[in-house]
């Protein structure tokens, strides 16, 4: 499938990071925006990040719809997916015509990064056609789909956490599947303050 195999680039181009910070941590974790985000791209996001180690940090925005579903972007492309009512999410400004997905699985797929507890992120084409058989009631337990990403160049990330773009939490498995991410963003930014002042308290 076209919008698949062009992710699967995307993931394995990914510049590399290897510097201090988040990026040599290379554990995947949570990043709210800052409210003075000055990039209209990432304004109110909250974005599941990975750090492979073969390409650089990479992701994908939780809280933006796109408003079309699976079925209206690809049922005339794929016919297996015709008329599947799943939504599919804004991913980010990178390859706005690739599609990720993060999803559940019993163990550790190829060509999927891990992400929190059983799931991963993929754009493999193999791993959509299985994901493309669930039922829309497993489906909406087990896998969300997205158009794009976002990534950056070798230290960018870091740089752009310590001038206080981005907020960082872990990665929680249950924001993967939030029933309002409307609210994500707002909801996200008071758990920030709730920990910082925790971190900080006497």
């Amino acid at each position: 499938m076209k919008l698949a195999r062009l992710a699967i680039t995307a993931l394995l181009l990914a510049a590399t990071l290897a510097h201090a910070g988040l990026e040599d941590d290379g554990q995947p974790v949570l990043l709210v925006a800052d409210p003075g985000m000055g990039d209209e791209n990432f304004a109110r996001t909250v974005v599941a990040v990975a750090f492979p180690q073969d390409g650089g940090a990479m992701g994908v925005i939780l809280n933006r719809a796109s408003g079309l579903t699976l079925g209206e972007l690809l049922g005339d492309q794929v016919a297996a997916v015709s008329g599947r009512p799943d939504p599919v999410g804004m991913g980010g400004p990178v390859t706005p015509d690739g599609m990720l997905f993060l999803f559940r699985a019993d163990s550790h797929p190829v060509r999927a990064l891990p992400m929190v507890d059983d799931w991963y992120l993929s754009g493999d084409g193999q791993l959509f056609d299985a994901l493309a058989r669930l039922s829309p009631g497993e489906a909406r337990e087990r896998v969300r789909y997205f158009v794009g990403y976002t990534g950056w160049a070798e230290g960018q990330l870091d740089r752009e956490v310590n001038r206080g773009d981005w907020q960082v939490l872990p990665l929680d498995a249950a924001v993967l599947l939030d029933a309002d991410p409307e609210s994500l963003w707002s909801r996200m930014m008071a758990r920030t303050r709730a920990r910082s002042a925790a971190l900080t308290a006497p």
